[in-house]
């Protein structure tokens, strides 16, 4: 009788993915018993390797570079760690009985006993290869930018972050390096643009007087950034995008600061990654008011949709979401260092990962299509649509606001736009890519 694994990590959701080097969104991965290669442990926990176990059947590696083995990390009680791989091996070579062998971290039951659920199940099915030397996920190709073979590598890495390929390079990439020719506490009048886009995106523009900060490891910030207000924002040449896209930001912030929309446009149809519950709204639906706020929100509008933003809160767990504030604050004064990535699918879900690489907030689509099918009214000023072009023209503010009195001060260390849903297991990587570059 052929006996399997089964692994349960979280409820399938809407992020949950059938691969990834990490391990995030892979909600739920059986295997066949017979493909175990070894089992060991480490304090609190076995790890299972698996032959044959990966979502890709052949690879090209350049050298250094290895495909990991697919593997399981179960989380165990402290001291029965070969008593777990004991019962397990002995499961897999008795003749009869149950065939599964399931580990339910949701309904937290397991066919073993010593097995503790104070930790998670880490399941990990490899996509890219791994650098032995390092450790890393490596996205390396043997192909150049002349298409020959054996030449240089050609690099996806934008300001030490590795888009991984080039069809998910931004459009627009506001960075750290823009900004190294601004010292601290000068005015920052121009942010030259790092993505594909070039200098048709620079950003020569702005309102008030947003101001370089350097970085301070004794506060726990590592790069240079600009301070974003309504008061003092930045004016962005008009970034387009029509359908599926990921937006990606790095902020530091305190607890204390607060949070309010980091990009907008003009007219202020289109904005997020939040707004307040407390904002008004003029009749034609442009936004009047707003103020920062500390609680986790995930919000977002796009172009000529003028009723309220598509929202949720982050602050929970509903929608199988991990549970998020903005700025943390810390004891001695520390400045929290926030990665967000908003990613929009080809069916118009809205997704939001932090800097763990998890998914925060998740907004299920909500378009003229959909709403149709209810046989409910709809019109560009329906609540909560998901639809529409992303048109990006201001970074700091909602439209043309520029009261002191309105949103939050944030010092902003990049942000960017690539053209394309990159999916969940490479948006993932770069929150979590963003959150260890910039912090300290």
């Amino acid at each position: 009788m052929k006996k399997f694994f089964l692994f349960r990590k979280e409820e399938v959701n809407a992020s949950s993915v059938t691969a990834s080097d990490s391990g995030k969104g892979l909600s739920v991965l059986a295997l066949p018993a017979d493909s175990l290669a070894f089992a060991s442990a480490d304090r609190g926990s076995v790890v299972l390797a698996f032959n044959s176990a990966t979502k890709y059947e052949e690879s090209n590696l350049t050298d250094g570079e290895s495909i990991e083995k697919t593997t399981v990390k179960i989380p165990c009680e402290t001291g029965k760690e070969v008593g777990l791989i004991e019962s397990i091996l002995s499961f897999i070579s008795r003749d009869g009985g149950k065939s599964i062998m399931k580990f339910d971290a949701v309904d937290q039951t397991s066919t073993f006993s010593p097995i503790s659920f104070d930790s998670q199940i880490e399941p990990k099915v490899h996509i890219n290869p791994t650098k032995r030397f390092t450790g890393e996920p490596s996205t390396q190709t043997f192909i150049g930018s002349g298409g020959a073979v054996g030449v240089t590598v050609t690099s996806n890495v934008i300001a030490d972050i590795d888009f991984g390929v080039a069809e998910n390079k931004p459009l627009v990439d506001f960075n750290h390096e823009g900004l190294s020719g601004f010292s601290a506490a000068a005015e920052v009048t121009g942010w030259d643009n790092g993505g594909t886009g070039g200098a048709s995106y620079d950003i020569a523009s702005n309102v008030g007087a947003p101001l370089a900060d350097g970085a301070r490891p004794n506060l726990g910030t590592s790069q240079k950034s600009a301070s974003i207000s309504p008061e003092n924002h930045f004016v962005v040449p008009t970034v387009t995008v029509q359908n599926d896209y990921t937006i990606y930001m790095a902020l530091y912030g305190r607890g204390s600061s607060g949070v309010s929309p980091v990009y907008s446009s003009a007219d202020t149809q289109t904005l997020g990654p939040t707004l307040g519950s407390d904002a008004f709204f003029n009749s034609d639906g442009s936004v009047a008011k707003f103020r920062g706020q500390t609680i986790g929100n995930f919000s977002v509008r796009h172009d000529l949709k003028t009723g309220a933003p598509a929202s949720t809160e982050t602050s929970d767990t509903s929608n199988g979401t991990t549970a998020f504030k903005y700025f943390r604050e810390f004891e001695d004064s520390s400045f929290d260092v926030v990665s967000l990535v908003i990613r929009r699918d080809s069916s118009n879900n809205m997704y939001m990962y932090n800097g763990d690489g998890d998914v925060v907030g998740f907004i299920d689509a909500k378009t003229a299509s959909s709403i149709l099918s209810l046989q409910t009214k709809i019109s560009e000023a329906t609540d909560g649509r998901t639809d529409g072009d992303l048109v990006i023209e201001r970074l700091g503010t909602v439209g043309s606001l520029n009261s002191a009195a309105y949103g939050a001060k944030m010092q902003l260390a990049r942000f960017g736009v690539i053209t394309k849903d990159i999916g969940s297991a490479a948006c993932s990587k770069l929150a979590t890519d963003l959150f260890n570059f910039y912090k300290v």
